[in-house]
């Protein structure tokens, strides 16, 4: 509803504002609110089809706001798609718009006004590590294939270089970007033993035949697959995005259970385990805040249970060279024994470029 008021004062706007065609200003409230500006606006005049459009972002860069005014001067009606609509970044990732309405026949002889935000990927490294898109890049592109024929037949196959202005897109690298302030971390085995330790622990859940809530075949064969951001263990799926921001350390854990097990697990009580520099010693943390989501219970996983959680260990002025976590709340449930013989260990291993 929101976009689709803004859309129709913007269209008031420039009605009312703009004598010329290659004119095209943002209303005050959007000129405040998407201060850092993509070049001048990029006009297309194809096929019958005129566009007048510009590309703007939010001052701390979370979101691009692509606006403009279509008018279809061809003699029969033409289709516009958002859903076709994609934003290109500088590592070839595209996205669509958010929020956007369905497509919209414009008739000959006449104009429509758009207005589309896009939260691009701008990172996809930083993204798959962390879940967080990245810094601006000073430049995108968009594809008008967008506006269509009645037939399905794009008009213009025109694509449209956005180039950030600057002495903003500088500004705002200054203020507000902060992918070189993120050092990540990834999983590492601590010994070559460990591998060992843990598989002939699993071989030992089996062979007593721990639960009551599945059927343990006598045959059943414990495995174990290590990479740098998941543990695979008995169809049990860990997946880890370790990093520290902004002086603080977070753990965004993704938690699968394929497993015939039923498993109880409080994320929220998580410890991680790290050695202070100050004092040269082992300390334990705990959670400061923990976001949560889960399918049915809240902490008990049957096999297809899904569970994401986002962990915040709170203040760390220095990120440590490596870090523990103990997973012991993660359990075999009704029995309580613990999946986990030992604790796994984090190790930094760069900063984001």
């Amino acid at each position: 509803m929101l976009i689709r008021l803004l859309s129709i004062l913007f269209f008031i706007h420039l009605t009312a504002s703009c004598s010329n065609q290659d004119k095209l200003v943002l209303p005050g409230k959007l000129e405040k609110q998407y201060p850092l500006k993509f070049e001048t606006p990029s006009i297309i005049n194809s096929n019958g089809i005129f566009v007048n459009s510009g590309l703007c972002a939010n001052a701390s860069g979370d979101t691009l706001l692509f606006y403009g005014q279509i008018r279809n001067n061809r003699k029969s009606s033409i289709v516009i798609s958002p859903y076709l609509l994609q934003i290109q970044t500088l590592e070839n990732h595209r996205s669509n718009p958010i929020s956007v309405r369905p497509k919209t026949v414009l008739l000959p002889d006449s104009s429509q006004s758009f207005i589309y935000r896009f939260t691009p990927i701008n990172n996809k490294y930083l993204y798959s590590r962390t879940e967080k898109r990245g810094d601006l890049d000073s430049c995108y592109f968009i594809d008008f294939n967008f506006i269509r024929g009645t037939n399905g037949h794009s008009i213009t196959d025109q694509v449209i270089k956005f180039n950030a202005n600057k002495e903003l897109f500088s500004n705002y690298l200054n203020r507000f970007a902060n992918e070189h302030s993120i050092t990540l971390y990834e999983l590492t085995k601590e010994n070559s033993h460990i591998e060992a330790i843990q598989l002939n622990y699993l071989k030992k859940l089996h062979k007593n035949s721990l639960t009551n809530h599945a059927v343990v075949k006598e045959n059943l064969q414990s495995s174990l697959q290590f990479s740098e951001t998941e543990i695979v263990m008995n169809g049990i799926v860990l997946t880890t995005k370790f990093y520290h921001n902004n002086d603080s350390l977070f753990l965004n854990l993704k938690l699968i259970n394929h497993g015939s097990n039923y498993l109880n697990f409080s994320p929220d009580s998580i410890q991680i385990i790290s050695i202070d520099p100050e004092i040269g010693k082992e300390v334990r943390h705990q959670a400061v805040s923990s976001v949560t989501k889960s399918e049915g219970h809240k902490s008990i996983l049957k096999k297809g249970d899904r569970l994401q959680t986002q962990l915040n260990f709170g203040y760390f002025k220095h990120p440590p060279l490596e870090i523990k976590v103990d997973f012991s709340t993660l359990k075999i449930h009704p029995q309580k024994i613990k999946v986990f013989s030992f604790n796994p260990t984090f190790k930094m291993i760069k900063k984001v470029s």
